[in-house]
């Protein structure tokens, strides 16, 4: 009777640790799927344009005006390390294809006005979101917080040359 009393606690021994080693795994997936929240300033892998997009942001204008783009390849750097990452990034919606339901494709842009005016942020500044569920903005330039896969894009459109790409998972109003 001793035996196998001994075998049935290795046996619960055994299993109660296997339960606790898949719920550990679980609560480790779970939190993997969490995106990261990250600013604009993160999208740029140079250290001086960093410092001039936070300064943009706080709304600190330096005497002299709007420091000059002086190459091409200006804001063209990605951060490569951010690619494939689950994100999570608050901006502001440029609906490109609203169909009267929503909008499945929208740039997201660090600043109110973005595109519009001219000239349009580094390509290392935008985003080209697309969505499976339409997305019913309020209005025009709306801030949002975008959840999904951060991807590399490239791609010259109508409005700017955009860096990155998002396959969006949530599209939320700013709180």
């Amino acid at each position: 009777m001793s035996d196998s009393f001994v075998i049935s606690r290795r046996t619960f021994l055994a299993a109660a640790g296997s339960l606790a080693a898949a719920g550990a795994l679980s609560a480790g997936a779970r939190a993997s799927e969490t995106p990261r929240d990250i600013l604009w300033e993160d999208l740029i892998p140079n250290a001086d344009e960093r410092l001039q997009a936070t300064m943009n942001r706080l709304g600190v204008v330096q005497h002299g005006g709007v420091p000059a783009q002086t190459s091409d390849d200006y804001g063209k750097d990605l951060v490569k390390e951010l690619i494939g990452q689950n994100i999570r990034i608050a901006g502001y919606i440029i609906p490109l294809d609203y169909d009267g339901v929503g909008v499945k494709e929208l740039i997201l842009v660090p600043y109110v006005g973005a595109c519009i005016h001219v000239p349009p942020p580094p390509p290392n500044q935008l985003i080209l979101v697309r969505t499976e569920q339409p997305y019913d903005p309020r209005e025009m330039f709306e801030p949002v917080y975008v959840a999904g896969t951060l991807g590399i894009l490239n791609e010259t459109n109508d409005l700017a040359e955009v860096g990155y790409s998002l396959q969006a998972d949530s599209i939320e109003p700013y709180q």
